[in-house]
């Protein structure tokens, strides 16, 4: 792909469904998806009356598995037969539904349209899938990756549903009724809510044409979120044991929640902060390799949406209360130091050839156009102008301003 994304064709239907259109001349694998931008923490909600209802957790998880059963059968296996590979994913802000093939695009793209605004949710089916969701939970349950994720947003959040698991609990799925999903899917699954993103060997203008007959769905609901307590944490230490030979962990810091417009810009600065704080070349992982506390860098990631902002590096390791630690002093010794600009340039650096590497592979940029739109209606162009234009101020900024030790949560699973 070219830096520049010259190609990239963007724009909004009548009906109000955001698309985003990535040609890549000459690859043979084609991609498409539909960015739903409700998930898991979208459970409170306030009527066109004033009045508040509140769905079960894991509603929207709930209407990820059964909106792929239509009244003629199956959406998967029609994708199958039509040489497609589909599937989908909820997470906290949004559900997804995609599909890759290299021949029959266009047939496969108007299947994706047509299912997702066409559920059908019957009271027969709905307790049918009660039990193959309650499977699912207690697989992730017995995760410890899971389990310690889960833990360290309990530790940090007393009242966001970011704290909840996507699919809910055993109990909460079986509050969910036929009439739950129409009610939901009536709230989540807005065009103005909406976007298609789709990348490779494809037609603008044909994909264009297939958006805009995608019809207008709207609604006055409008979702709620409980106020969170700024710079308050629930508990720094939470332990789980499970019998592992290596305990795995993660590190977390709770952050002011960001404002809509300025998420993207958020996330792009506070990656970069977390790569110079404890990535690979960071002197936090070569004293914690020294100490024989990691064998490898954490794992970083910046997560924010409606209500919520936090940090979060996960790892393996024998001595995770001695981690946390030392990456407690590493913050505020950078805190003290500042960020010099060769780590600044070599980080940016870092950032924006994986992210040229992501935009020339169909699925890395397809996936990755649906976690900006999703995020902040942003392109993959304005994406990677972002980064170009990242100032070591920006992440000096979040250092100073937004990571703190003081929101520091440990969570421990052993």
């Amino acid at each position: 792909m070219s830096m520049e994304m010259s190609k990239e064709v963007q724009g909004k239907t009548k009906s109000g469904l955001r698309y985003y259109i990535l040609p890549m001349e000459g690859f043979q694998e084609k991609m498409a998806a539909v960015v739903v931008k409700a998930g898991a923490n979208h459970i409170f909600w306030r009527d066109t009356e004033g009045k508040e209802r509140t769905f079960p957790k894991g509603t929207a998880h709930f209407i990820e598995h059964k909106l792929f059963q239509q009244e003629w059968g199956d959406a998967f296996t029609r994708f199958t037969e039509q040489g497609a590979s589909a599937n989908a994913f909820t997470d906290g802000d949004k559900t997804v539904y995609y599909f890759t093939c290299r021949d029959g695009f266009a047939e496969n793209l108007r299947l994706l349209l047509d299912f997702v605004q066409k559920p059908v949710f019957t009271p027969e089916d709905t307790e049918k899938e009660k039990s193959i969701i309650a499977s699912e939970i207690a697989m992730y349950d017995d995760d410890p990756d899971w389990v310690a994720y889960y833990q360290l947003l309990n530790g940090m959040y007393r009242t966001h549903p970011v704290k909840n698991p996507v699919a809910g609990a055993k109990e909460t799925v079986e509050e969910v009724k036929a009439e739950t999903l129409r009610q939901a899917y009536a709230a989540y699954y807005t065009t103005e809510n909406m976007s298609l993103v789709c990348a490779g060997d494809v037609f603008a203008r044909q994909v264009q044409a297939m958006a805009e007959k995608v019809g207008r769905r709207a609604t006055e609901w409008r979702a709620q979120f409980p106020e969170e307590p700024d710079g308050e944490i629930v508990e720094k230490y939470r332990e789980r044991k499970m019998g592992l030979a290596t305990p795995c962990f993660q590190i977390g810091f709770k952050l002011p929640a960001v404002a809509a417009e300025e998420q993207l810009q958020s996330r792009i600065a506070m990656n970069a902060l977390l790569e110079i704080l404890a990535g690979e070349s960071s002197d936090f992982f070569r004293m914690a390799y020294e100490k024989g506390l990691l064998d490898e860098p954490p794992g970083g990631a910046y997560f924010c949406g409606e209500g919520y902002a936090f940090a979060a590096l996960s790892g393996t390791g024998e001595r995770p209360e001695e981690t946390a630690e030392l990456l407690g002093k590493a913050l505020e010794r950078l805190k003290r130091e500042g960020i010099s600009w060769a780590d600044f340039e070599r980080v940016r650096k870092k950032m924006l050839g994986r992210l040229l590497r992501k935009m020339d592979s169909v699925g890395g940029l397809c996936m990755g156009q649906v976690e900006w739109a999703a995020a902040a209606d942003a392109s993959a162009a304005e994406v990677l102008r972002q980064v170009k234009a990242m100032k070591k101020e920006d992440a000096e900024k979040m250092l100073q301003n937004r990571l703190t030790a003081d929101t520091m949560v440990l969570s421990v699973v052993k």
